[in-house]
């Protein structure tokens, strides 16, 4: 799953979000970033409520006063979309890639467990499999993508081949370029 591709015009139809999807929302959000938790409130206010875009039938995008923040697949978790992270840098669940995954990610690209292990990335060993990440690079001040964890920190590190991390959208893809849906 990626927005390489996407376009706004991809979005096929739109519903203002319910208030307990909205309350769902928020507590998947703020279990797999819990540092969100004291600010969730003003980040996705109730008013204006969210609205809901569906992008394919396992795709869904949720806007803020048009501009997208989050989305979310049928059997993956919630995901912040990268201007919101940008928006609120130090509020999201993180890792760090070495400076030789960037062009490969920059590409669409999936994270190998060696991006996510050799020097100069890191990764918290309490993470999980299925953690949701907000991917920054050595070097770098700006996230550069979005993802979740395919294996838990323990095993990225003992393996250290495969794919890590599984990434749903990145600096430059479609998402990214798209500024507001209408």
């Amino acid at each position: 799953m990626s927005f390489k591709r996407f376009q706004s015009s991809d979005c096929s139809t739109s519903t203002p979000v319910k208030a307990s999807v909205q309350r769902y929302l928020k507590s998947s959000l703020v279990e797999s970033n819990p540092l969100l938790a004291p600010h969730i409130d003003s980040l996705i206010p109730k008013k204006p409520p969210l609205t809901a875009y569906k992008v394919t039938s396992f795709l869904t995008l949720y806007t803020l006063n048009s501009l997208p923040i989050l989305f979310e697949t049928r059997d993956g978790p919630v995901l912040p979309t990268l201007r919101f992270v940008h928006q609120y840098p130090t509020l999201f669940t993180s890792c760090r890639v070495d400076s030789g995954a960037i062009p490969f990610i920059l590409g669409g690209a999936n994270i190998m467990c060696p991006g996510l292990v050799n020097p100069g990335s890191e990764l918290n060993e309490d993470y999980e499999i299925g953690q949701s990440v907000v991917v920054y690079a050595e070097g770098k001040e700006h996230a550069l993508a979005v993802g979740h964890l395919k294996m838990g920190a323990k095993e990225i590190k003992e393996v250290n081949k495969g794919m890590g991390c599984e990434v749903a959208h990145f600096i430059g893809d479609g998402l990214f370029e798209t500024k507001s849906i209408e």
